[in-house]
């Protein structure tokens, strides 16, 4: 698999990523916007010769098991098992609203993940160390501190602007 899983549902919850980031990494979806996201996880993974076996309960329980497991193992060039990246922490439905409460990952990292790179390419892209990526991945990490030639060779090895990721 090649970054986060690509299809539309995922897609979807990957989008209220960078929503939530606005509102310290929670979101709080509406009646209309958990039956969107519901409709869409029923179309995708629920045959419809099995719906009629789910009521609107165990339904909602299988979606935000979905959710909660969203998941990417973020092998590096060792070939080791690599390290898991949590996208969701916890998701809860309070019959009304579902509360989606996303992991705080880096931009430099959610955007290398996005890409489906390794830390390693990206090192050899900008022509600096695996560990250099490394702690310009780390949460703590100042991108608006580092030197400008480094941020320009890191945006430019991501495929994107440096302001995103100092984002």
């Amino acid at each position: 698999m090649s970054g986060f899983n690509k299809d539309a549902f995922w897609s979807k919850v990957l989008s209220l990523y960078y929503i939530a980031k606005e509102g310290n990494y929670v979101i709080k979806l509406d009646e209309e916007q958990v039956a969107e996201l519901k409709a869409l996880y029923i179309d995708l993974y629920i045959p419809e010769e099995n719906l009629r076996h789910y009521n609107d309960e165990t339904l909602m329980k299988k979606m935000m098991t979905k959710i909660a497991s969203m998941y990417k193992v973020d092998k590096d060039s060792m070939g080791n098992s690599g390290e898991l990246v949590q996208l969701v922490n916890t998701v809860n439905f309070d019959g009304t609203n579902l509360y989606i409460r996303f992991d705080k990952i880096s931009s430099v990292k959610m955007r290398r993940l996005e890409l489906g790179k390794t830390r390693q390419q990206i090192a050899e892209r900008m022509g600096y160390s695996v560990a250099a990526v490394r702690n310009c991945e780390e949460a703590f990490c100042d991108l608006s501190r580092q030197p400008e030639t480094l941020v320009r060779k890191l945006a430019r090895a991501l495929e994107c602007e440096p302001e995103k990721l100092m984002q």
